[in-house]
């Protein structure tokens, strides 16, 4: 125990870490300064060199890669020291283009005492960086003159069309005649090195070999002066057709190792009218062994790491060790996968009177299965005595049956999308808490594994109140309102595990289904199960007049129509789609006359209302939209049979609901259909296959006495799922949980 207090202080304290690290982050991208445009200002400043009459000189370099060692300490000191006019990066500069390697690079240039001008390398437009590229310092290929010299940037990242660059090119040559000198830039290579070094540098020259000799040829034939490139980390000069060829790519970059021609350095142009001198400043180094290059650039890379994204390594070790800290956790956690045995209490008191509290996301006015549920279970509980305070978000709308026991919870938002709205309750408020105090809660009755039902959990915990879950929705099916980059790991993985997680909160989980309680057990969920349908309240189907059946009947049962209902949510997980494929088939199969009655409103309905109109289904198809639960009974009752194509069902209220309005049903086969429809007695479950599905419709739309018999089956089998018989379920539940938590809490005394 001692050890995992201390495991928690350690996962506390590296969650501290990390907001630190990450606010940091976000100060540094919010409140350091920005740059521009570093480029046209730095060549204006470049060009105040036309007053000079002596000359000017500059130096050129490559390949800095964000180095801390080589290039911010050593080589900035240097070029300070030289008594240059300006700099040249032929590319490569940062490490990649992401905008922190931008600000740090920044951050060097700022200690050079000369104007930088930035030619564009790989790695800059690596990560998204060209636009970052252009914000920072301006276009990719760009040209200007000083004194009686000029000079041409070239792209060679691939940013830029070949065939765009070479016509511009061309066009700057021509105009550079003028100028005495003509120096080109660039990033790769236009030529292969010597072929023993090829296999360091195979890609570090332009891929196109038609391309390399075009420019090449330009070159020579334009009379450049010289060319510089930097994407190989050594240094080299040449002379190609009467134009000299520089590789200055010793800025910073890790040297090779047993190359001597691999080394840090700057190159040093000296321009005068007397002529142009280049010479190699290098840095050096204390010995040129395979050992000690090895360890100089190891040494480089470490200084780069540990200085330039220090920030980034500890952010690293700190979700190592929070990942080292939850795995040990995980490790020396208690676990016992088989049934508490202490469970099997003897005697549970049955005549206690509760006070529960029931927390869900959403109730009415909203229409949906989980709001009729936990109405129905708190109906059957009251009848019993016990006294059920129903904790649910705020509406735009008032509930005009709102029960004196339901507390409203204000609103953070209400959510709306194109698909569906719903309410997010603010569970930080204060009064939440200070109701649940006042009403002295027995048992807390949670109805969705986060938002609500985390509070519900957490004011259990802090009370030590018994808490239980009922497994209401199938997640997984639900995936689609998930954006794509991470439906299939919600839809596989994390739909299970917001199940698995929040139910080793529960003390005991209501399934609806002995299908349910299958797939909690095989995810994981080792707790107490409970098999608990949603109950159906006979007393509305009775308080509903034969008049009123026989005035809907007539509306659709013209010319001894038969009627098929089907009530759902208009979405896509409901499967409707499918239904009115279905629809389409018995109509062109069957002489029978026939209407389909669609109950629910939702997002998808003006694309069914198209597959209707498409399809030719109008005079057969009716979409009658939202209605009370009142009503619906109604078309129940009014109904021949009742289908259903939904596979995201937990429990088949509305299968059931139908039974009891004496409708037998025909569904697809999933969970949810499995334990409700007994195949041939109270209706028909079948695989998704269009044909399958119909054809059982057609079946008893051609067989009446069959359809009567089964109708009256589907009646009987209701009657097995009244709300007072699973309000007596329930109660038996919560009392064992709490008769349970007492002799926990006694064995710890």
């Amino acid at each position: 125990m001692q050890n995992r207090f201390i495991l928690r202080i350690c996962l506390y304290f590296d969650i501290f870490i990390l907001l630190i690290i990450i606010i940091s982050k976000l100060y540094y991208f919010v409140f350091e300064p920005d740059f521009y445009s570093l480029n046209i200002n730095n060549i204006k400043e470049v060009q105040k060199l036309d007053k000079k009459d002596d000359g000017f000189s500059f130096a050129v370099l490559g390949n800095t890669k964000s180095s801390i060692n080589a290039f911010d300490k050593k080589l900035v000191n240097k070029i300070n020291n030289d008594n240059l006019d300006f700099v040249i990066s032929t590319g490569n500069a940062i490490a990649d283009g992401a905008e922190d390697k931008y600000r740090m690079l920044s951050k060097s240039l700022k200690k050079l005492k000369i104007p930088v001008i930035m030619g564009i390398g790989d790695n800059e437009v690596s990560d998204g960086g060209t636009l970052r590229f252009y914000k920072h310092f301006g276009p990719l290929y760009f040209s200007f003159n000083v004194n009686d010299s000029y000079f041409i940037f070239l792209d060679t990242t691939g940013e830029t069309t070949e065939a765009w660059q070479r016509e511009w090119l061309i066009k700057e040559l021509i105009n550079a005649q003028k100028y005495r000198y003509r120096f080109v830039f660039m990033n790769k290579l236009p030529y292969i090195i010597d072929s023993n070094l090829q296999f360091n540098f195979k890609d570090k020259y332009i891929k196109s070999a038609s391309y390399r000799q075009f420019l090449r040829e330009t070159f020579s034939k334009y009379n450049v002066t010289a060319v510089f490139a930097s994407n190989a980390e050594i240094f080299n000069r040449g002379n190609i057709d009467s134009v000299s060829y520089f590789i200055s790519g010793g800025g910073g970059e890790r040297l090779l190792i047993n190359n001597e021609d691999s080394l840090y350095y700057y190159i040093k142009v000296n321009v005068k009218s007397s002529g142009i001198k280049y010479s190699i400043v290098r840095l050096e180094k204390a010995t040129n062994s395979i050992i000690f290059q090895i360890l100089d650039n190891i040494w480089v890379y470490v200084n780069s790491f540990f200085y330039m994204n220090f920030n980034n390594f500890i952010l690293v070790i700190s979700v190592l060790v929070l990942i080292g800290i939850i795995i040990i956790n995980k490790a020396t956690e208690d676990v016992d996968y088989y049934r508490k045995f202490d469970d099997e209490l003897e005697h549970i008191p049955n005549n206690k009177k509760l006070n529960i509290a029931m927390f869900t996301n959403n109730y009415f006015p909203f229409i949906g299965g989980v709001p009729i549920s936990i109405d129905r279970l708190a109906k059957g509980l009251k009848k019993q005595g016990h006294q059920v305070y129903i904790y649910a978000p705020e509406y735009p709308t008032s509930y005009q049956y709102e029960n004196n026991n339901t507390i409203r919870c204000k609103l953070l938002t209400y959510y709306r999308t194109k698909n569906f709205n719903f309410p997010i309750a603010n569970v930080f408020s204060r009064k939440i808490e200070e109701q649940f105090i006042s009403h002295q809660i027995d048992v807390v009755h949670v109805h969705h594994p986060f938002w609500m039902g985390s509070k519900g959990v957490k004011l259990a915990k802090k009370y030590k109140v018994p808490v239980v879950l009922t497994y209401h929705t199938r997640l997984d099916k639900y995936a689609h309102n998930i954006p794509y980059w991470g439906r299939a790991l919600f839809k596989n993985k994390i739909s299970h595990y917001i199940i698995r997680r929040f139910s080793k909160k529960c003390d005991a989980v209501l399934a609806p289904t002995n299908t349910a309680k299958e797939y909690l057990r095989n995810i994981g969920v080792s707790k107490y199960i409970e098999i608990l349908p949603t109950g159906i309240d006979f007393e509305e189907y009775y308080s509903i007049d034969n008049k009123e059946i026989e005035e809907l009947k007539q509306k659709y049962k013209k010319k001894n129509n038969i009627i098929l209902c089907s009530v759902s949510r208009l979405t896509k997980e409901k499967n409707l789609y499918f239904l009115l494929e279905g629809v389409k088939y018995i109509k062109d199969c069957t002489n029978i006359p026939f209407k389909c009655i669609i109950v629910g409103e939702g997002p998808e309905k003006g694309n069914l209302l198209e597959i209707i109109e498409s399809s030719n289904l109008k005079d057969v198809v009716y979409l009658v939209g939202e209605i009370s639960p009142r009503e619906i009974y109604k078309y129940y009752m009014a109904s021949d049979i009742f289908v259903f194509a939904s596979q995201s069902e937990t429990q088949g209220m509305v299968l059931l609901e139908a039974m009891a309005g004496k409708c037998p049903v025909v569904a697809i086969r999933s969970s949810g259909i499995e334990d409700v429809i007994s195949n041939g007695d109270n209706g028909f479950k079948t695989k998704a296959d269009i044909r399958n599905w119909s054809e059982k419709i057609i079946y008893l739309m051609e067989n009446p006495d069959k359809l009567k018999k089964m109708s009256e089956n589907a009646y009987v089998f209701s009657k097995l799922f009244s709300i007072e018989k699973m309000a007596e379920s329930a109660t038996k539940v919560y009392l064992r949980i709490i008769e349970n938590r007492k002799l926990t809490s006694d064995a710890k005394e």
